[in-house]
């Protein structure tokens, strides 16, 4: 009788074992813009198990712009030849007054889908990112919302009717705080995606009071606004609107922000407006090499390289102010390298987040054909 009840509770134990929900496999995406100069046969195929063409854009009068780049169906067919399914992301910065007004009209968003659904089809794409920058009122989040399920909609439409084997992608990047993720509609563009970008980088720059780290795992503790200024706050505020983990794909750049400061958290000055880039994690290499000064910010888990101090130049004479050119600016720049991305990696995958996304995979190439960010990110959090 013992023997028979321990039985049963083997068999039970095995049947919650089944019935358990299996974790969604997770995902590597990296954005290939048609800006980038990266050739397609330098794409890393191997490090991604998903690809983002930018970008198909909206142009000022509602209308699509197809160019020689775009779509592209030899891309996404070497996409599937790699086992990479290709999107096209429509979109972007610029594209926001044509999303806009499109919105305005009727049946606006509706004719939008249909369009960028012949592209997908066109160019053989696996389906599409919408990187609309940004909803800014109630009723611009609510034309994204309906956009995405208009999208949803005819993407499985096309899916059934085509008898697809993989049904088509639909994603979607949100800002990484409610400045402007307030007017998203969360739970409506949940339902509707496969799984969200959240763009946790880009938390400072020439916008900003202090020159701060834009893309900092963990709050940098002489932060000033350290309650927002990290990724895992970015993840965890979508968490809070409702969007399920395995919906939550958290950002990483591989490019950094220079800002003309002596130090981090150091006041920016409007004077220096015009100093500020974007330079890729090849270039910020290259100037640590050059003898820039790394640091690391525990609290953060985040590097920065300040900027060494040039040979004082004298003006020619007393009653000669400096111009700026003259002056030696100083400089500091954040970013991600291979520590950071390694700790991002690391705790995406044990918080149960769906995966990271990469903007852009041409910025971190270094000169032997490595990519040192994406290769740390698949070590750190390997397919299973």
């Amino acid at each position: 009788m013992h023997a028979d009840w321990r039985g049963w509770l083997l068999v039970g134990a095995l049947l919650l074992v089944s019935a358990a929900p299996s974790r969604a496999e997770r995902v590597m995406l990296g954005y290939f813009p048609t800006f980038g100069g990266l050739p397609v046969e330098q794409i890393p195929w191997d490090n991604l198990t998903h690809l983002s063409h930018a970008f198909l854009r909206v142009d000022a009068a509602g209308e699509l712009v197809t160019t020689a780049a775009l779509p592209n169906p030899a891309l996404t067919a070497d996409g599937r030849k790699a086992g990479v399914p290709v999107l096209v992301t429509v979109g972007g910065g610029v594209t926001v007054r044509g999303l806009e007004k499109v919105a305005g009209e009727e049946g606006g968003l509706e004719g939008l889908a249909d369009r960028i659904v012949e592209v997908v089809r066109t160019g053989k794409y696996a389906g599409v990112d919408l990187d609309w920058e940004f909803p800014r009122d109630a009723a611009t989040g609510a034309a994204h919302a309906t956009l995405l399920e208009a999208l949803r909609e005819r993407l499985d439409a096309v899916t059934q009717q085509t008898e697809r084997a993989a049904p088509y992608l639909l994603t979607a990047t949100v800002s990484p705080s409610a400045d402007f993720g307030q007017w998203i509609e969360a739970e409506r563009v949940a339902r509707s995606v496969d799984w969200l970008h959240v763009m946790a980088y880009d938390m400072s720059g020439p916008w900003s009071r202090v020159a701060a780290h834009h893309a900092p795992l963990f709050p940098s503790a002489d932060d000033p606004q350290r309650e927002w200024r990290s990724v895992s706050a970015a993840l965890r505020y979508w968490e809070t609107r409702g969007v399920p983990k395995a919906k939550l794909m958290m950002g990483v750049p591989l490019y950094g922000r220079a800002m003309p400061a002596e130090t981090l958290q150091a006041e920016l000055s409007e004077r220096f407006a015009d100093k500020h880039s974007a330079p890729t994690f090849a270039q910020i290499r290259q100037w640590a090499g050059e003898g820039w000064p790394a640091e690391w910010d525990r609290a953060a888990r985040a590097p920065w390289l300040r900027k060494p101090p040039a040979e004082t130049k004298s003006a020619a004479s007393p009653l000669v102010p400096l111009d700026d050119e003259s002056v030696d600016v100083p400089m500091i720049v954040t970013y991600d390298d291979r520590n950071s991305v390694d700790a991002k990696a690391r705790w995406a995958r044990e918080q149960g987040y769906r995966g990271l996304f990469f903007w852009a995979v041409h910025q971190d190439r270094m000169p032997d054909g490595e990519h040192w960010l994406l290769e740390a990110a698949g070590k750190a959090w390997p397919a299973e």
